[in-house]
């Protein structure tokens, strides 16, 4: 037995049975699950900023109301204390007192205390996620181009009912996994994404298609390397060419090679205005210490 089932394993290790296909989903919930699954561009959501607005506004008030009937009890017992000094005095510091089953007014402090407790730890935590809701960031319009074209697919969108219209109003999404990118990706991305594709499961819509993100950047990386290179190798070879004696003309080409790489910084990264002045002193810094050093 021990021999046959040996063999048995010999043979599944040298002969794996074929991948098997994937399995059909059904058009809805199951291919829009699968959708947002293959791309992270894809996790767009519902923020229901005016719902959360409301409900936070009815906690308010439901606490504000129990905050009114606790001050109303802290003057009853303020008012009771000329009769019962002494019994206002254990209730207001002695919590054994406080805490006795037997003292009706205790008892009622209790149950509105306990009642404050759980609608402002409610409150505090809407609050917190509201913060963290707010602090999403909304979908690029590419990706929510995309994200609408198929979601609507034509002649019928993916869901029916009321929720044909899930994502109409535009302003009320946010994008759960949002792509940290500069101009020069996006550019490449929305001109030349087509080039950079590759083999993935699409569904039914053949003008849509996916490009890894290390792609893009991987593009943006050569094409930047490439304009620095040309900025500063091409700025130092004109000078050269120059005559040293002619000194505004030199002057001029500076100016002119510290604007356009001003204008790459600027344009096509997501540089800061502090970054983009001081990446420009710099690079206008070296051009004048390389005409200085040639004249």
């Amino acid at each position: 037995m021990s021999q046959c089932n040996d063999s048995v394993v010999i043979e599944l290790t040298q002969s794996p049975s074929p991948r098997s296909p994937p399995a059909p989903r059904l058009p809805g919930y199951p291919s829009f699950a699968h959708f947002i699954s293959q791309d992270g561009d894809a996790a767009i959501y519902r923020r229901y900023e005016s719902l959360s607005a409301r409900n936070l506004l009815y906690l308010q008030s439901e606490l504000h109301e129990l905050e009114g009937q606790l001050e109303a009890l802290d003057a009853e017992d303020a008012k009771d204390r000329q009769v019962d000094d002494q019994e206002s005095q254990k209730i207001a510091r002695l919590w054994h007192h406080y805490a006795r089953a037997d003292n009706a007014r205790a008892v009622r402090h209790r149950e509105l205390q306990g009642k404050i407790r759980a609608k402002i730890k409610e409150y505090h935590e809407a609050l917190v996620l509201e913060s963290r809701v707010l602090a999403l960031s909304a979908p690029t319009p590419r990706s929510l181009d995309m994200f609408k074209r198929w979601y609507l697919h034509y002649p019928r969108p993916v869901l029916w009912g009321r929720d044909k219209d899930l994502f109409r109003n535009e302003q009320d999404l946010v994008a759960l996994a949002p792509v940290e990118t500069d101009r020069l990706n996006i550019f490449l991305q929305k001109y030349l994404g087509w080039f950079l594709k590759e083999k993935r499961e699409t569904s039914s819509h053949e003008d849509l298609f996916y490009f890894p993100s290390r792609r893009v950047h991987r593009a943006g990386a050569v094409i930047s390397i490439f304009l620095s290179a040309v900025l500063l190798i091409g700025a130092i070879v004109c000078l050269v060419n120059i005559d040293p004696q002619n000194t505004n003309f030199r002057i001029g080409m500076i100016v002119l090679f510290t604007c356009l790489f001003a204008a790459v910084v600027g344009l096509l990264t997501n540089a800061r205005r502090a970054e983009i002045f001081a990446s420009t002193a710099a690079y206008a810094a070296v051009l004048c210490v390389f005409m200085n050093n040639n004249t």
